[in-house]
């Protein structure tokens, strides 16, 4: 883009900008970064520079460098997205994806909140601490005419922690039921974010499934992730969503500096127990900027060169970037291989070549 025109200003936004924002902003094409959510702040830097300040220091989670200086205002989240939530599907090629859903079985991708209250060691919060939500009129108005129009009637809520914000679930339930919308629905949530009562009411209004992390099957090592979880819960809450009927789909990390063989073993036990098998992600523990995890591996020398760390990652999280076990990699590997193997979910492919040719292009 600079060598067609240099004077094209590029943009970058997202979580890896977020959370590395000084090291892309030096080591990239970028003029600016927009850190966290970037519905006002981005705006509010496209009209700075349309009225001829390139160094607008007053607007939250925009960086830039200024004579080589790094310079920036901490972003701030939104907190309310009912004024950001309306999306004008028909701008979109919407047969390329409704077809793509309807020969995969997935459901349709949908978002009521942004961020997540908790605060694991290893995991980069890109838009801030806490959560930025929508109205739960406004969510279903965005689902209703999608169902009219497209006729979907399931819908994936990729929201980082569905149950977190508990107001709104009470609110979207009984909207629902008011509008008379009997649509199917599959979450995110932590497994410890509800109760008996809320889980029982979203399965009678609908939800089918949740995809859960649990990351560790014991409280020594859940208590040094800082997770904030019993262990005991987290088999009692499994035990519940059984008993209700929501199907549950769990994610597992191998890879930590305390890791034994038979820490390993006991995973395999624990999916055994609670019939996991075909239903769970294992990830390699991967180093991400901005958390404690990263200082941690940066102090060990495991990353000497954060740019070329983050230049040269690979399938995020299903390969292996860093080893910070005792074990070497190839036992590292092998157990990554055979517990991952137990969980492996069956996927539904696409049929038509317009869609099987980017998979193989992609992988």
């Amino acid at each position: 883009m600079k060598e067609l025109n240099p004077e094209n200003l590029i943009v970058y936004g997202g979580p890896l900008p977020s959370s590395a924002t000084e090291v892309l902003l030096k080591r990239c094409s970028c003029d600016y970064i927009v850190r966290g959510e970037g519905e006002v702040s981005f705006p509010l830097l496209v009209k700075s520079i349309f009225e001829g300040n390139y160094f607008p220091e007053g607007i939250s989670g925009v960086y830039y460098l200024n004579g080589g200086i790094f310079t920036g205002k901490k972003n701030e989240m939104i907190r309310k997205l009912d004024q950001y939530s309306k999306v004008d599907y028909s701008l979109f090629d919407m047969d390329f994806y409704l077809s793509y859903l309807n020969e995969t079985g997935q459901a349709f991708e949908i978002m009521a909140s942004k961020g997540c209250p908790y605060n694991c060691y290893f995991c980069f919060k890109s838009g801030g601490t806490g959560m930025s939500v929508k109205n739960a009129s406004a969510v279903l108005d965005e689902i209703e005419p999608n169902r009219i129009t497209y006729s979907v009637n399931k819908f994936y809520f990729v929201d980082e922690n569905f149950f977190a914000a508990k107001i709104f679930f009470r609110e979207f339930i009984e909207e629902k039921k008011k509008r008379g919308l009997t649509f199917t629905f599959i979450i995110q949530a932590r497994i410890d974010s509800f109760d008996r009562e809320m889980l029982q009411l979203a399965k009678d209004h609908g939800l089918i499934g949740m995809s859960t992390a649990i990351e560790a099957v014991s409280q020594e090592e859940l208590d040094r992730i800082k997770k904030n979880i019993q262990f005991s819960h987290i088999e009692s809450q499994l035990d519940l969503m059984k008993e209700v009927g929501v199907q549950v789909w769990a994610d597992f990390i191998i890879g930590f500096p305390w890791d034994t063989i038979e820490g390993y073993k006991q995973i395999i036990k624990f999916v055994r127990k609670h019939k996991l098998e075909k239903r769970f992600k294992l990830s390699y523990l991967t180093p991400l900027p901005g958390t404690q995890l990263w200082e941690e591996a940066i102090q060990k020398g495991l990353i000497k060169d954060e740019f070329e760390y983050i230049y040269n990652m690979g399938d995020l999280f299903f390969e292996r970037m860093a080893n910070l076990t005792k074990f070497t990699d190839e036992i590292l590997d092998h157990y990554y291989n055979e517990i991952a193997s137990i969980g492996r979910r069956p996927v539904d492919y696409p049929k038509h070549q317009r869609y099987l040719s980017q998979i193989r292009e992609i992988h």
